[in-house]
């Protein structure tokens, strides 16, 4: 169906929504829409592409009139819908900016999240707020700004004017000109030219002085100081006065790190880094053209150069909309920058991926090592069959999610398709059914883990095939010594405190307790006056005597052979017979 409607899409620049029924499952953009939407059909998809297709019902697109607008509005679409499959900002917060309210009479210089259309300048944006509120307080410390909230001043001096953090344009202090010769030394500091700044500076140090206005110099004085110092901490990279921003990425498991070197004037004067979120892997250019429209879209200040040390797809397109050169390095000193950002990137993204909770982190970073995963396992759903001699046979599914139980995700099942003691079909059927339900309208595990050895696995591995061509990684836990079985028939043994071997023990025991659980109260339903005609020896009024001495059909079921012995007309042999077949 899907194919059908791609023949109707026309050749036109555009962006295009994947579907499943109102939600948007994933966004891209195309300088030719039906040529882009219909590659997904090729048979040469990713395993992002494949689940993508599989999960959509419908493709819609927006025409645009040039593929410049069309990267415009995917960035501001996928801001917008935060898509399953596209590559995310990770936790998608809004990261913090510095904004300079221009448009105002005196303006103010403050953090924020939100980036409005009002001819504000924004800077940023920080990795967090800490990192902001630093370079608030260094601008602070060199520029004597106001800081009091709201467009209108208020009508007296605070204590920021005593101790000379503020030349009080509230009394009028400072004239509207002198406030915004100020305003424009913090815009200038933002952007890197410090050099140019201290120059100003000094001329005002000195000129202020000459007047005899000897409180101004001293202003001055401390703003040159405080510059000079700042100065001293930044370390000399590059020989030329250029700006740029250096970026280096490293991608694991479906998370990149994004670290930022930015360089002013040759020095490096900060370092910010980013995590982003995938669904499935992605290609490192895929992450980089992703962080770029998000990094410098809607900032004030974009650097004379990005330096970046991998290919990038729109790299004519990006340059063209951010209005500034992308330079891809191959040697030199750039290219050393380059390679220290992705150390630095890999660093960040290791020590990220080690963070609290650590016990989970722990043993699913070790079952991705273990079992030679592409990704973390952050979704495995373990399988398990309860019956006794055939009857009431049940199936369960139970689902963790980053190695937390998903209770709201487990499943039940009735085995309907295998009669009598048949532990592998049943598995069977449980898996296809679940794996035929996925397809339809969630997403595939990460992980399978079955209960049970090579048998149980390799029933599970037969029905799987026969629905879906991708392989979901799936391994079997037999009980007797914990041993996992693959899908090559190997055996691995893993040490008892081994943090990946405890996971899977926990997760498929509570697979068992979620089936036997489910196979108890189908029993206790079952269990009434018609189950008893079935035991040779208990006619009508016996049946009568049991349930009234015990009082409910549960309690006659919790009963040991010496209680139900004690109800009347039942002796010793006919207390076992009537256990026996109870249980």
């Amino acid at each position: 169906m899907l194919k059908k409607f791609s023949k109707n899409i026309p050749e036109l620049p555009g962006v295009y929504h994947f579907k499943k029924r109102e939600e948007i499952l994933y966004i891209g953009k195309a300088k030719n829409l039906r040529k882009r939407v219909r590659s997904y059909f090729r048979g040469k998809n990713t395993i992002k592409g494949e689940r993508i297709l599989q999960q959509s019902t419908s493709i819609d697109y927006t025409i645009t009139s040039n593929e410049l607008e069309a990267l415009i509005l995917e960035e501001n679409e996928i801001k917008e819908h935060q898509p399953k499959y596209n590559i995310r900002l990770k936790d998608d917060k809004r990261y913090p900016y510095i904004k300079i309210t221009i448009k105002e009479e005196y303006p103010r210089v403050f953090y924020t999240r939100k980036i409005k259309d009002d001819g504000s300048l924004y800077f940023g944006p920080y990795a967090n707020v800490q990192a902001v509120k630093r370079s608030l307080r260094t601008i602070r410390d060199i520029f004597p700004i106001r800081t009091c909230k709201g467009k209108k001043l208020p009508d007296k001096v605070c204590l920021e004017y005593h101790i000379n953090k503020c030349l009080a344009p509230c009394i009028g202090k400072v004239t509207k000109g002198e406030y915004r010769e100020l305003i424009q030394e913090v815009i200038d500091f933002l952007k890197g030219k410090t050099k140019k700044l201290e120059e100003i500076i000094q001329e005002k140090m000195w000129k202020t002085s000459k007047n005899l206005n000897y409180e101004m110099s001293a202003i001055h004085r401390n703003q040159l100081m405080s510059l000079r110092e700042l100065t001293k901490k930044q370390r000399m990279v590059l020989g030329d006065k250029k700006s740029r921003d250096i970026i280096g990425i490293h991608e694991k498991s479906g998370i990149a790190c994004a670290v930022v070197f930015q360089i002013r004037e040759g020095k490096m004067v900060n370092k910010e880094y980013y995590f982003m979120n995938s669904k499935e892997e992605s290609r490192i250019s895929e992450y980089l053209q992703r962080f770029l429209g998000r990094r410098y879209l809607k900032v004030s200040f974009i650097p004379d150069e990005i330096v970046i040390s991998g290919k990038l797809e729109d790299k004519k397109l990006l340059e063209e909309l951010l209005s500034t050169k992308i330079k891809i390095t191959k040697k030199g000193v750039l290219r050393r920058l380059t390679d220290m950002a992705c150390k630095n990137a890999k660093l960040e993204l290791d020590r990220e991926l080690s963070r609290p909770p650590k016990r989970t982190h722990r043993s699913l970073i070790a079952l991705q090592e273990v079992l030679l995963l592409e990704r973390i396992p952050a979704r495995i759903e373990g399988f398990d069959i309860s019956n006794i001699s055939g009857s009431d046979s049940v199936g369960s599914c139970v689902v963790f999610i980053n190695g937390v139980p998903a209770k709201k995700e487990y499943r039940r099942f009735k085995i309907k398709g295998v009669k009598g003691i048949n532990d592998p079909a049943m598995i069977g059927e449980v898996v296809s059914r679940r794996i035929k339900r996925l397809l339809k309208e969630e997403e595939l595990p990460d992980l399978m883990l079955i209960d049970g050895g090579k048998t149980q696995l390799n029933a599970a591995l037969s029905a799987m095939e026969k629905l879906i061509f991708l392989k979901i990684p799936t391994i079997g836990l037999a009980k007797r010594l914990e041993e996992i079985h693959l899908p090559t028939g190997k055996i691995m043994s893993l040490p008892f405190n081994s943090p990946a071997l405890k996971l899977l023990i926990r997760i498929r025991n509570e697979a068992h307790r979620f089936a036997l659980d489910y196979h108890q109260r189908l029993r206790r339903r079952r269990l009434s006056l018609s189950e008893l005609d079935e035991i040779k020896g208990i006619g009508y009024k016996r049946k009568i005597a049991l349930i009234q001495h015990f009082g409910s059909e549960k309690r006659l079921l919790s009963a040991s052979k010496e209680e139900i012995q004690r109800a009347p007309g039942i002796g010793r042999k006919l207390a076992e017979i009537i256990y026996s077949d109870l249980h």
